[in-house]
């Protein structure tokens, strides 16, 4: 294979699927059992592959598009395209059912915030109450499931940053894709030296305004809390969760993965401080993503988060309520 269209001929039965723009991810789980994610519902795409050698060339055509190839006795290799594509192939044994590939497309479809208001995946109050905590400087956490549209709306929420302000973009995985005229993007893994830990301590030491995280993954969820705990307010990040509460939980099991010595008490003192707003996301059974909660973080009280919530959807109606609380930045 001399360059990329030799590389690319076994993808020849996936090639509609993936100029689709409206397709954003491909999972193959067998010759003939194709299936994509189109507009947020998952359905089989009529494609097939000849044979199981066909779609193993296909595995190891697209793995080369990304540099990457299968090492003796290696069962599972991922890579990602320079477009911010992601790869992943499993093969036999560990893919009990045959060699499996499923591939993550970059969304070029990408929706403003006025398209998310027209598709009512919030409503303009939920939009104005999230807003107005960007410019009083709250640090805000965006979960929800996969598939939510996490990651759209961080870079959407991004767009509201004073545009004279310097941003640092840090992350595990490139993908978020922050449009700002003082963005600097930072990624571990595409960092020769660095791990995703010593990137945020890089980060903090680059003169920001604000930052913005990738998924919280680890332990290096207390490195950032601790950032933002001594003067990074204004910070931006996501994880995926269940609720509001779950993230929370999620993001101590992540601080006392770091095995620093710190009690239950003292870890939930740090996240009540570090996190002000939490945005809550679902992706529907239909495929409708929606924000379903704004929650606040006041503190701590008897050693339990106090949380207030802001607005809530109902699906029943599909719309929103405003709940009778108001922001403390906005009675402060």
């Amino acid at each position: 294979m001399n360059n990329e269209t030799d590389i690319r001929a076994p993808l020849a039965p996936l090639e509609p699927i993936l100029q689709d723009e409206f397709v954003t991810e491909i999972m193959i789980d067998g010759p003939e059992r194709v299936l994509v994610e189109r507009k947020g519902v998952i359905e089989d795409s009529g494609v097939k592959f000849a044979s199981v050698e066909a779609l193993r060339a296909a595995i190891d055509a697209a793995l080369a598009l990304g540099g990457a190839a299968f090492q003796p006795g290696q069962t599972v290799c991922d890579t990602r395209l320079s477009d911010g594509s992601r790869i992943l192939a499993v093969l036999p044994p560990t893919a009990v059912n045959g060699p499996c590939l499923v591939i993550r497309k970059v969304y070029r479809r990408k929706p403003t915030m006025a398209q998310l208001l027209e598709w009512n995946a919030l409503s303009p109050e939920t939009y104005n109450l999230i807003k107005s905590a960007i410019h009083a400087r709250r640090n805000i956490l965006v979960a929800g499931g996969t598939g939510s549209g996490k990651t759209t709306f961080l870079n959407l929420l991004a767009e509201e940053i004073p545009p004279d302000e310097r941003v640092i973009v840090v992350e595990a995985f490139l993908e978020l894709q922050v449009k700002l005229p003082r963005v600097v993007r930072l990624s571990s893994d595409i960092s020769p030296d660095l791990s995703y830990a010593e990137l945020i301590s890089t980060a903090a030491k680059m003169r920001p305004d604000r930052l913005i995280f990738g998924e919280l993954r680890g332990p290096e969820v207390m490195r950032i809390l601790d950032l933002v705990n001594v003067g990074h307010d204004g910070s931006m990040m996501t994880m995926h969760a269940n609720s509001p509460e779950d993230a929370l939980a999620r993001v101590e099991a992540m601080c006392l993965m770091a095995n620093l010595g710190l009690g239950l008490a003292e870890i939930r003192a740090m996240i009540a401080s570090a996190l002000n707003l939490i945005s809550y996301q679902q992706r529907l059974p239909d495929g409708r993503r929606r924000i379903t909660q704004i929650t606040e973080v006041l503190g701590l009280e008897n050693d339990r988060y106090v949380l207030q919530p802001l607005m809530r959807y109902n699906p029943e109606t599909d719309a929103w309520q405003a709940l009778l609380a108001k922001p403390s930045w906005e009675t402060a």
